[in-house]
Parts: C-alpha cells; sequence; structure tokens
C-alpha cells in the first residue's frame, strides 16, 4: 500500500526505554542512509523517565547516562554520531494537546510511535488517532516475563510444582506484536492497536507514569525482545523510507524461536485505500 508520495515525515516517538532505545539507534542509522535520497525528517523523543543504573542491563545507556534524562542521553550520544537533530521532550504524555504541540503543526506525513509498557498511554494514542484526519501510527509490545506472585493468583496453577512453576517463568517474555493504524482524509485505512487488541482499550487499573499504584507489578522485560521488537518496528518504518509503501497491518514474534509472523495488508484494504485516495 503506497502512502507516502514524498520523503517528508513528521515523526514523535514515545517511550526510549527498553524497546525505544533500540528502536531509536537503528532509526537514525536509517534516517542517515536516506538522507542522500532526499528524506527529510523531524523527529520528536519524547519521554519523562531519567536512567537509572537497572537500565543499562536491557537498554542502552552507559554508567555515565544514570541521572540524565533518557531522551537527552539519546539524542547527544546517537544524534551526533548518525548527524540528525533530535527534539528531545522531558516529560510524560498525559494528554492529546501536547501530542499536538509535538507534532507542531509541521508539514510532512504524521507518524506516532509508540515503544511503551503503559496501556493508559496506549488509550491516550488511541484516542489521538481518532481525533486525526492522517496519521501513520504505530505501536510496538511486548509480553513481560511472568512473576511469581501472578502464578500464584492463577486457579489453574495452585497445583504446579516448582519445578513447572520455573519453567512457566523461563518460557514467559519471549513475544510481542507491531502493530500499524492509518488514517487517511479522516476515513480509517487500517485499525490501531486498541482495535486489534480491545483488551488493552479496556485496562482500567493502568495508569500514566505520573501516578502511582502501589499494587501494579513491574513485569520486567528480555532483552532478546526487546531487540526483536525495535527490529520488526524498523522493518516497517525503513519500508516507509524506501518507498513510502505500508505492507504489513500487524507483525507477531517470538523472541525465544526466532520467529515472527507477519498479517499482510489484504487486496480489499489495498482497493479500499486506492479509492479514498483518488
Amino acid at each position: 500500500m503506497r502512502i507516502m508520495k514524498n520523503k517528508h515525515f513528521n515523526i514523535v516517538l514515545l517511550g526510549v526505554g527498553a524497546n525505544g532505545s533500540h528502536f531509536l539507534r537503528s532509526l537514525l542509522q536509517d534516517m542517515a542512509n536516506y538522507k542522500s535520497k532526499g528524506l527529510s525528517v523531524r523527529l520528536v523523543i519524547a519521554d519523562g523517565d531519567q536512567v537509572e543504573a537497572k537500565n543499562i542491563a536491557n537498554q542502552l545507556f552507559d554508567q555515565d547516562d544514570v541521572g540524565e534524562y533518557k531522551v537527552q542521553a539519546l539524542a547527544e550520544r546517537y544524534g551526533q554520531h548518525y548527524g540528525i537533530d533530535i527534539l528531545a521532550y522531558r516529560e510524560y504524555v498525559t494528554d492529546i494537546e501536547t501530542l499536538e504541540k509535538l507534532f507542531d503543526d509541521n508539514e510532512g506525513q504524521r507518524i506516532l510511535i509508540g515503544c511503551l509498557d503503559n496501556n493508559r498511554t496506549r488509550q491516550l494514542l488511541h484516542e489521538f488517532f481518532e481525533t486525526q484526519d492522517d496519521l501513520i501510527y504505530i505501536d510496538a509490545g511486548v509480553e513481560g516475563v511472568i512473576m511469581k506472585e501472578e502464578i500464584k493468583k492463577m486457579p489453574e496453577c495452585t497445583h504446579m510444582t516448582q519445578d513447572q512453576i520455573n519453567q512457566m517463568i523461563m518460557g514467559s517474555g519471549f513475544s510481542g506484536q507491531v502493530v500499524t493504524g492509518i488514517k487517511y482524509r479522516g476515513e480509517e485505512v487500517l485499525a490501531p492497536l486498541c482495535t486489534v487488541y480491545p483488551n488493552v482499550l479496556s485496562d482500567q487499573e493502568s495508569v500514566f507514569p505520573t501516578q502511582t499504584c502501589a499494587e501494579t507489578l513491574n513485569n520486567p522485560q528480555r532483552l532478546e525482545t526487546n531487540k526483536m521488537a525495535a527490529q520488526m518496528l524498523n522493518i516497517v518504518m525503513n519500508n516507509l523510507f524506501h518507498t513510502g509503501d505500508v505492507y504489513q497491518h500487524e507483525i507477531q514474534f517470538h523472541a525465544r524461536y526466532g520467529t515472527s509472523v507477519a498479517n499482510m495488508i489484504s487486496m480489499k484494504q489495498e482497493k479500499y485505500f486506492k479509492e479514498i485516495s483518488k
């Protein structure tokens, strides 16, 4: 599906942690490579997190970054390395008005990218998607590692041995998905994440990072899953940079088995887009 007829993009990336930091480095490398071919990108990265020592294990930060805002550390390191100007927003996004300001009415194809572990923020991105006439919204999400506290609350797991519980934990945290939603001239061409996975939209327990919820478990994520999520997301973006095309509505992947399954855009969707874009 040919979305772009020019090479100018207006990109806002939310979340530069486990998935986002790996994706950002690849994104900037692609931008540098396509720059000589006429690619023009305005890029904003937004995240209110500051680097903690624990982040070094699976995110692209080092000891010198601890205490610094993630967006600032990445913008300085990789922006300078690849010769790309990056706008860094050092706060959490919790309302539609802020999202609109981040795009700043710039010309070019709007692309909203979510690399989040927070369903409340995903719900906000869904709300923003519904308000837009022209937007590509791409979300990359991963399964967290199952915690012992969760297993204990599962009725079907009450009779499991400790070895079975350990095996269940060891086998979790490897799957994820990338979903691309598209609005064009006010029409929904591809359904966004929350339509594909309505459980995200119905999650009433998730809160913004600015809010606290003592009962919320913070499921750890696996490095290999984060890197694979970034790679799948990079595939979607590279196609846009290369030819302006979107091929996959959703990519499901599993980092342990090294597998991925793409739900390709159907002929019906392709035909529909061509009709509304005349």
